[in-house]
């Protein structure tokens, strides 16, 4: 076939004034090239050795057992590893014969029979470069333009041909001698046969990303053996940090390789440029990637614009038109010419003329694979190479242009019911958002991509309040220097996002120094550059925002001079903007805020149980923001005119529709956020086109107004003006949460971030790889390297810390904790365990059953749960309550901790746990326990053994008090610590109307003997009891001891006896601070006062006190959410009024669902079936202090036996009991609720609100208001019933 000629008068006419010698010189392959290349290639060679030595050693070490061995006297373990090494080997093997062949998606081949006129030109051009003629072209719809060939096992050995991809987008914008530049580029690469080591790296990423990234049947087996038993982790643990340490060994080392042929990319670039300089000059290929940029821009632009138009039914016949109008657009509202072209290059001096400049900041180099522009043009430059341009569309290279360019439209629109429509229709509706009032260019470029009022928090800075408008001012407004100002303002932020990524270390600084408005700053005084940028941004920027000022001040007083209302509908239109800007970035700064967080979380691939409540967290964050937006629609009313150009016929409100998204919470976290995108980006669009189109509306308004005063023309009357709600949160700039930039130290490690991280992780990899493989090699016996003793678990329920000493091994084991002992597991053992002071707890001895672990719960303090975490759709397993045993043999898969939050496995599954419940509320633990005696010996044992600072020391004494036991328990105590008080005022309350007074002397002799004891003088006054003026003495003994907890309690609940709460907050609040003895209750009635004073107070204003107490702290995660717990959301339900919600689900716990049920049975709005069903119940389930007189109401109100509710008050109230039954009493009776009251003036003031409680119950409607009031403000949501609010 004949190729055309003279296409251009020739490839080599422009520049034929170059010499063999300069264009020899220009294209050698420089020492840094060639440097490069033996560095890439000699870090590929190191890896392919390390990789298939690894891979034969691992299949050696199974051939030496299986083989080898067969017939010894190897053992079970020996050959369990030699299969593991097999499956590892096998597995890395199985990598290198997984690599797939490239793919040519998204290309459209073209042949010389379609594109003659290309094909010429491009053999020519190669045959002038030297280089191969393409295999194969094809066209993109890329901004780009590259060599490629294809890759596959077979072209490691046979090296394939390369093609060349030719992207449409930069034809577009090219003019011919740009492009030919562009191809030369291409051609020196095609020269260069060190391409193939891109080659051999893409195959070896291949099997790298098989082996690091995927998981196999190997890592499923290890991750189940590990949940089989506790135990087996010994032996699976080790494997796994085997396999860990295989997989960040390679993983290390072909980071190096990646890091050796990127610098190589590099210098192949480089050497490429020149290629193109020798052919067509220093200029053509810069400019080439001047327009580049633009290009990108535009295309992205215009391939947005075409699908929307493709949705909306309407095919667009050419997107390059679009792309080409969309560069003339955008280069008109940047008031920047060199978008859409290249700066005009000077008469004189062209070899210095420099388009790119060096950046503050750029990417770490080891990363990049193509060098930066400005070092492009500086290599292009070093030796400049004159040549005219060739100004001509480089579309005149292509054959039949129009079918080609509709053909890839049609392409890249798909399948779809749109009708093709006139390209001038296209291009109409391409324009006409850039015909907005905001963009026209008397103003400058302003409004353009600045916010106009987030630096203010209301309309009192964005215009004068008293402004009187001169005419002759208005031809000032928006001055020329505006746009310099702009431009300024747009250069400074883009150094100050440059310096913050050099300090946050994600860019690095090309040399030790940084040049910073012309002033050198050394990289550790990058902070007092970053410093001195801020000052330049904030004067330009307080520079506009007086002429912000000015422009929203003259016009608003002018349009209150022309009456008629337009200076109020200006307001509202700023008012608008207002809004839709701080509401805008809120809700952008939430959504940043949750996508970081995520980010960060899942940077692993593993989330643990903290990320996921911090993603949680990001996510009801984003969700409250939501809240308000929808909240606040219906106060956010639009003038008629803004309703029609939004579309929104029916107001704001009607167009955001309603929000009905539920909090997020651990089990629905996934779906909430694939839910909750759609809305963000729906939200965002119709804020911003709301921000949009009152900027436009405010400034065509002004715009008229201006001309009217001009021409001395009145205004018809105002349209309807908008308003926004009275108040609203907004974020000032620069107000936003700062996002985490660096995952954590481990995460870092795990990951290789960085540079002393992935020196840490090769070096651990290394070692414990070197360890693995030099122990390859298994002996007679096969002695095990994995081996350890076997764990027997001990958890201790007591308030106090012992010592436990199993077959003569001691180990200390905190309150409230587990540990686990290293001894032979099975026969018997000999158990001896003490208190701190050396007291003999328990001595036994015990007996271990095969098949099952032993569990050792001290003095049997502590009752034990088994139960089931169910994942996925398996059957849920009904919980297991073991009581209080002293030593069981269990076989569930986790003990005393928390179970994973997924499992890997299509069907689900079941995890079985068990939990010690030393850590809940005495109450709790003992209505847990069906045997009363079981309930009677854990009282007791944490009676005896329970050390009196422990917040829950007093409610077990009180519950160990009723019990004939105790008196022996106490006098042991006593002989102990006679001076305790905690343990004083137990005997001197259990003492008798005998004894009492000799106490109370013995207390009093005491006190005097010792006058600076605040306890004793304590303990004398109160077993006094409630004589004439013990008050008073009490207030003296505390102005006295004004340290002294225990007189600080009897003020505090004194006044809360005396209905002054107010007054006993001094009290409770030096209480806090106390012991955990003392903080625990006073936390708890704090809160409570706290409440009752403040109305509004939420539960996180509460929040400090929960650190100090461990029963206020459980009632604040179910008193408000959110939270990611099942058993939660019922209580939550419940004290919002949605009863039948509340009791309708199933809990993994029959305990909390009877609670609830009781609860909810007594609360307003409760039908009869549901009161049947809780008066149903098993009689001790669910019951505590709340519920029990809770029952009591409804058994009195509905008929049903009483007796039973009666006489467990008692474990309930206390010494509170009997006043509390005689003002049941007066209720149930119909007496006087207020008379009735009176008989609880004496009572504590949380047994107070039992009672009304329990009286709102019974009285319904009837009660005083102020009950209801107080039982919902000083009781928590779990402690009572719901109760409408009067």
């Amino acid at each position: 076939m004949q190729h055309p000629r003279c296409l251009e008068s020739l490839i080599n006419t422009p520049i034929n004034a170059i010499s063999p010698e300069l264009a020899a010189r220009l294209t050698a392959p420089s020492a840094a090239y060639k440097n490069s290349v033996r560095l890439a290639v000699a870090c590929l060679l190191l890896f392919v050795c390390l990789y298939c030595g690894m891979a034969g050693w691992f299949v050696y070490t199974a051939w030496q057992v299986f083989v080898d061995g067969a017939g010894s006297d190897l053992d079970g373990f020996s050959y369990f590893m030699a299969a593991c090494s097999l499956f590892i080997g096998a597995s890395m093997i199985k990598a290198m014969v997984s690599v797939r062949s490239s793919r040519h998606e998204g290309l459209l081949e073209v042949t010389e029979k379609d594109q003659p006129r290309l094909f010429a030109y491009l053999f020519e051009l190669a045959d002038a470069a030297r280089a191969p003629r393409p295999h194969r072209v094809f066209l993109s719809a890329k901004v780009n333009a590259s060599v490629f060939h294809d890759m596959s096992l077979y072209n490691l050995i046979f090296p394939a041909r390369k093609s060349l991809e030719i992207g449409l987008p930069l034809i577009n914008v090219l003019s011919r001698g740009e492009l030919r530049a562009v191809l030369a580029h291409e051609f020196g690469h095609f020269a260069q046969r060190s391409m193939a080591v891109g080659g051999w790296v893409y195959v070896a990423r291949q099997i790298v990303s098989h082996v690091v990234t995927q998981r196999d049947k190997l890592d499923a087996l290890l991750e189940g053996v590990c949940r089989i038993d506790a135990r087996l982790v010994l032996l699976a643990g080790p494997l796994q940090l085997i396999i860990w340490s295989i997989r960040s060994l390679i993983d290390s080392v072909f980071r190096l390789v990646v890091m050796m042929q990127r610098a190589l990319s590099r210098e192949m670039e480089m050497q490429a440029d020149l290629v193109a300089v020798s052919l067509t000059g220093s200029d053509a290929l810069i400019h080439a990637l001047h327009r580049m940029r633009g290009a990108d821009d535009a295309w992205t632009r215009a391939l947005a614009f075409i699908a929307t138009e493709h949705a909306g039914g309407r095919a667009t016949r050419d997107v390059f038109s679009v792309q080409t109008e969309m560069l003339r657009l955008m280069s008109g509202i940047l008031n920047d010419p060199t978008y859409a072209g290249v700066p005009p290059l000077p008469e004189q001096g062209r070899d210095q003329h420099r388009i790119f400049k060096a950046g503050l900041a750029q990417r770490p180099r080891m990363w990049l694979t193509h060098p930066l522009n400005h070092e492009r043009e500086e290599n292009a430059k070093r030796i400049y190479v004159a040549a005219p341009p060739d100004p001509v569309s480089a579309w005149a290279v292509f054959d039949h242009t129009a079918s080609l360019r509709a053909g890839m439209t049609r392409y890249l629109l798909g399948e779809g019911d749109s009708v093709a429509v006139d390209l001038d229709q296209s291009l109409q509706a391409l324009a006409q958002p850039f015909q907005r009032e905001q963009f026209h260019a008397r103003y400058r470029g302003i409004y353009f991509g600045r916010a106009l009022t987030r630096h203010a928090r209301d309309m009192s800075a964005l215009r004068a309040g008293h402004y009187q408008a001169r005419q002759e001012l208005l031809d000032s407004l928006y001055p020329a220097a505006l746009a310099a100002d702009i431009e300024q303002l747009r250069t400074l932020e883009n150094e100050r996002a440059q310096l913050d990524a050099l300090i946050a270390g994600t860019l690095t600084a090309a040399g030790s120094e940084v040049h910073v408005r012309g002033e050198k700053f050394g990289m550790a005084q990058l902070p007092a550059a970053l410093a001195r940028l801020q000052e330049d941004i904030a004067r330009i920027a307080a520079r506009l925002h007086q002429h912000d000022w000015l422009c929203r001040s003259w016009h608003q007083n002018m349009g209150h001079q022309l009456g008629r209302g337009w200076d109020a509908y200006l307001d509202g239109m700023l008012a608008l903007v207002h809004y839709a800007e701080h509401r805008l970035a809120a809700l952008r700064d939430a959504q940043g805020m949750l996508d970081n967080a995520v980010a960060m979380v899942t940077a692993l691939r593993r989330v643990n149980a903290d990320g996921v409540t911090r993603v949680v967290g990001e996510a009801n964050e984003l969700h409250k923001v939501m809240t308000q937006l929808y909240r606040e629609a219906g106060s956010v009313h639009l003038s008629p005119r803004l309703l029609e150009q939004l579309g929104m016929e029916s107001g704001w409100g009607a167009a955001l529709g309603q929000f009905g998204m539920e909090l997020a919470y651990e089990g629905n976290i996934n779906a909430w956020m694939r839910e909750a995108a759609p809305l963000v980006t729906s939200l965002s669009e119709r804020l911003d086109a709301l921000r949009g189109a009152a900027l436009d509306e405010l400034l065509a308004t002004e715009a008229k107004i201006a001309r009217c005063s001009r021409i001395g023309e009145g205004m018809r009357a105002a349209p309807t003006h908008s308003r926004v709600p009275s108040s609203y949160p907004v974020l000032l700039a620069g107000g936003e949460r700062q996002r985490q930039r660096q995952l954590g130290w481990w995460a870092r490690f795990q990951l290789a971030d960085g540079r002393a991280p992935a020196a840490a992780r090769l070096l651990v990899a290394g070692t414990i790889v070197i360890a693995a493989l030099s122990a390859g090699k298994f002996g007679a016996g096969g002695v095990s390297v994995f081996a350890s003793d076997p764990v027997i678990m001990v958890y201790n329920g007591l308030g106090t810390p012992v010592r436990v000493k199993i077959d003569g091994r001691r180990q200390n084991v905190a309150a409230h904790a587990h540990m686990g002992f290293s001894v032979p597991v099975l026969g018997k053992h000999h158990v001896e365990t003490r208190s701190e002071d050396g007291r003999l707890i328990e001595a036994f001895d015990a007996l271990s059953k095969p098949l099952a672990h032993p569990v050792y719960n001290v003095a049997s303090a502590a009752p034990l749960l088994e139960w089931t975490a169910v994942y996925g759709p398996a059957e849920p397993v009904p919980q297991k309550m073991l009581g209080t045993p002293r030593w069981i043999d269990s076989k569930v898969d986790l003990m005393f901790e928390r179970p994973p939050l997924g499992i890997s496995g299509k069907g689900g599954g079941h995890r079985s746990v068990l939990s010690g419940m030393g850590e809940l509320a005495p109450e709790t633990q003992l209505s847990m326990l069906a045997d009363g005696s079981l309930a009677s010996s854990l009282a007791l044992v944490h009676a005896r053994w329970d050390s009196t600072a422990t917040a829950d020391a007093e409610t077990w004494l009180g519950f160990a008090g009723q019990l004939p036991e105790f008196a022996a328990v106490l006098r042991e105590r006593l002989r102990a610590a006679p001076r305790d008080v905690m343990l004083r005022r137990v005997e001197m309350d259990r003492a008798s109307a005998v004894s009492k007074p000799a106490l109370c002397a013995d207390l009093a002799a005491q006190a005097a003997a010792r006058p600076d004891d605040g306890d004793f003088a304590y303990l004398a006054l109160r077993c006094q009891g409630d004589n004439a003026g013990i008050a008073r003495r009490m207030a003296e003994a505390r102005a006295r001891w004004p340290n002294n907890l225990w007189l600080a309690r009897w003020i505090a609940y004194d006044r809360m006896q005396a209905g002054d709460v107010a007054g006993a907050v001094p009290a409770l609040e030096q209480l806090v601070r106390g012991t955990p003895a003392m903080a625990d209750d006073a936390g708890m009635s704090l809160a409570r006062v706290r409440r009752m004073l403040a109305p509004d107070l939420s539960s996180a204003d509460l929040g400090a006190l929960a650190a100090t107490s461990h029963r206020l702290q459980r009632l604040l995660e179910i008193e408000e959410g959110p939270s990611p717990l099942a058993s939660v959301r019922p209580y939550q339900m419940l004290a919002a009024g949605r009863i039948d919600e509340a009791t309708r689900g199933e809990q993994a716990d029959p305990g909390r669902t009877a609670h609830v049920l009781r609860l909810a049975a007594g609360s307003d709005g409760a039908d009869a079936a549901m009161i049947k069903r809780a008066m149903a119940l098993p009689f001790g389930q669910g019951q505590d202090g709340a519920t029990i007189w809770t029952g009591l109401a409804l058994a009195t109100r509905h008929g049903y036996d009483a007796a039973p509710w009666r006489a467990e008050t008692r474990a309930a109230s206390g010494s509170d009991q009997q006043r509390m039954l005689a003002f049941f009493d007066r209720i149930a009776a119909g007496k006087d609720p207020l008379a009735a009251d009176r008989l609880l003036d004496a009572a504590d003031p949380e047994m107070r609100m039992h009672a009304w409680s329990a009286a709102l119950v019974l009285l319904g409607d009837k009660a005083p208001p102020a009950w209801r009031k107080a039982v919902a403000r000083m009781l928590f949501a779990s402690e009572r019933p719901y109760f409408k609010e009067s």
